[in-house]
């Protein structure tokens, strides 16, 4: 067994600026000669973690963790003992000793990690100089000053070139030295052809750790067929949903600001760095993981979500407030008009449009109770009652008594609703979903029974993932909101969350799926293979018929609303408001009539 040295090990506790060293995960505030900050390792409002750099200590007050910079590195990193020491010995420049007789490591896990960041770094550099410095590296150059990407922010971002000749980047490191088997370990080459490379004639996105070091890769797809986007898998030294893209570039930003931008994709943050809102971060080709968020809460005390507008980016929006309310953030919402994404808007409009943007974002609570009047008829009590309930669970996850009972008001306001009546519900809301449920259950809506029992939305949404072929057809006429059914509005956004994802194989549609029920609809559907026959008219029928009940819905919800504002006071702004609504009325009236045409 390894033993080091004890002088090794006093060395390192020496040198280890353990200011900086925490500075990297906690926000400290410097009082004198000493620093203060919230404690990491247990959730406090109060300042209680106490850092002394001349005794190179911490000391929390409130849970008691105490000790080094090698204890705290442990803590946070979950490391142990020797890769703590061997960590830090690296950073600070402590030559490692072991004591006599003690068999000394040739391949720990930190060496290999350290060895595989060393190789990422420098291919992500030879990436970096084909595509600024080689005739075949032009294309990707050419489309980052499309996206109006600057010269400086692709040198910020280490963005490169992965050359279209997959055998190219094994030859280049075997002529530096790298062995056979080392480079079969990265994970930059196929498993079953070794000498192919992974990325190829792809823009590359270095993923960087906390310090800069470049840990995994995502390359974006430049022409032809394939995923748009591909990213290195889980590695010894990355962890995707452990990692946030550009957080060694926003820290600093995001400390001084205490608050983050999170949006959806790598593009989305480069935008806003180079608007100057250099506090953006990223996912990684997956959701947001409460792991990420915890990266994140050292050093912000609010989140603001910037996700598409669509469907699937609702959904994800939804999930994100939940999770980090329960890790207590104040959570903004930042609302990109026309679909656009920041990209867009910063070349449209301008970097001063994407700061008013951030600036005006809402509160989630708002956010929340406007998609769920839009995902509910909230004109009648039904309606009232499940999106009460749904924002029930968000009220559940604030941590103060203070904001349940605000929220609560706010739910009343905006949805006309007695507070005796909402408490009551709130208080007892466990029996009121399950009443709820029992009214809504349908005897066909067990998983094992036949699919000709189940209703005409589920089916067209099954039809479709049977035959991923037909979605644009789907997508082209109709969104989320268009569907009644819940089971077929989930089924309708897992799909539209594949597709942008560039992975619509059926199977890959069933596993997004987060519910047995559904997995097991699609399973029985695609193996069956029972929409197998006259496919393209069977969905184009089903659309119409979506499309009609769901307009005759909006019609009726409309209808309630004109009748509620002929009964109102005689201003003018109600009667503006009139007016609208009789107008959006008749726009409805000119749809339902034309798909009636078009039906006979």
């Amino acid at each position: 067994m390894a033993r080091f040295l004890r002088s090794t090990i006093d060395e390192v506790n020496s040198k280890c600026d353990i200011a900086s060293l925490v500075g990297e995960y906690v926000r400290l505030e410097k009082r004198g000669s000493e620093y203060w900050g919230c404690c990491p390792f247990h959730n406090e409002k109060t300042p209680s973690f106490h850092v002394v750099p001349d005794r190179k200590m911490y000391h929390c007050f409130g849970c008691g963790a105490g000790g080094s910079g090698i204890s705290f590195l442990m803590e946070m990193e979950k490391m142990s003992f020797s890769e703590a020491v061997l960590t830090l010995a690296k950073k600070y420049g402590v030559q490692v000793e072991y004591e006599e007789g003690s068999v000394v490591p040739q391949d720990t896990d930190i060496n290999k990690k350290e060895l595989f960041k060393d190789l990422y770094t420098r291919v992500a550099g030879s990436f970096h100089y084909c595509l600024t410095s080689t005739k075949e590296g032009e294309r990707a150059l050419s489309y980052l000053k499309n996206r109006g990407v600057t010269d400086d922010i692709a040198e910020k971002f280490m963005l490169g070139y992965a050359p279209a000749d997959r055998k190219w980047l094994r030859k280049f490191l075997k002529s530096k030295s790298y062995s056979d088997e080392f480079l079969d370990e990265s994970g930059l080459f196929s498993k079953k052809y070794r000498d192919i490379s992974f990325f190829s004639n792809r823009l590359m996105f270095p993923i960087c750790d906390k310090n800069g070091k470049v840990v995994a890769f995502s390359g974006r797809i430049l022409e032809g067929d394939g995923p748009k986007y591909i990213n290195s898998g889980d590695l010894i030294q990355y962890k995707k949903g452990e990692t946030l893209f550009a957080f060694h570039l926003a820290k600093q930003s995001i400390r001084k600001n205490k608050a983050v931008i999170i949006c959806e994709g790598n593009m989305d943050v480069i935008a806003y760095h180079q608007a100057d809102l250099t506090w953006a971060v990223a996912p990684l080709g997956t959701a947001l993981t409460e792991e990420q968020l915890k990266i994140l809460k050292p050093f912000a005390d609010t989140v603001y979500l910037s996700f598409d507008n669509d469907a699937a980016g609702i959904k994800a929006t939804r999930k994100a407030i939940l999770m980090t309310r329960r890790l207590d953030f104040s959570v903004r919402i930042v609302k990109l008009s026309g679909g656009k994404d920041p990209s867009e808007i910063l070349n449209e409009f301008g970097k001063e449009t994407l700061t008013k943007y951030i600036e005006n974002a809402i509160l989630d609570s708002d956010f929340l109770l406007s998609v769920l009047s839009e995902e509910y008829n909230i004109g009648t009590p039904e309606g009232k009652a499940k999106a009460s309930l749904e924002f029930f669970e968000y009220i559940d996850v604030l941590p103060s008594d203070i904001q349940k009972e605000s929220c609560l008001e706010q739910l009343c306001q905006t949805y006309q609703l007695k507070p005796e009546a909402v408490k009551a519900d709130f208080e007892n809301r466990s029996s009121v979903l399950k009443k709820i449920e029992t009214t809504n259950r349908q005897p066909d809506q067990g998983v094992a029974k036949k699919s000709s029992k189940l209703n005409a939305e589920v089916r067209a949404v099954l039809a479709v993932i049977s035959n991923t072929g037909y979605f644009n057809l789907m997508r082209n006429s109709l969104t989320a909101d268009d569907f009644d059914d819940a089971t077929a509005r989930d089924l309708f956004i897992s799909l539209e969350e594949c597709f942008r994802d560039d992975s619509s194989e059926s199977i890959s549609i069933m596993e997004r799926c987060s519910n047995d029920t559904l997995k097991s609809l699609i399973a029985s559907a695609v193996v069956s293979g029972e929409y197998s026959v006259n496919t393209e008219q069977f969905v184009k029928d089903s659309i119409r018929l979506i499309k009609y009940n769901s307009l005759c819905r909006k019609r009726e919800r409309i209808t309630n609303r004109i009748r509620q504002a002929a009964t109102s006071s005689d201003t003018l702004e109600n009667k503006n408001l009139l007016d609208a609504l009789v107008s959006e009325k008749m726009n409805i009236d000119n749809e339902l009539k034309q798909l009636k045409d078009a039906n006979e």
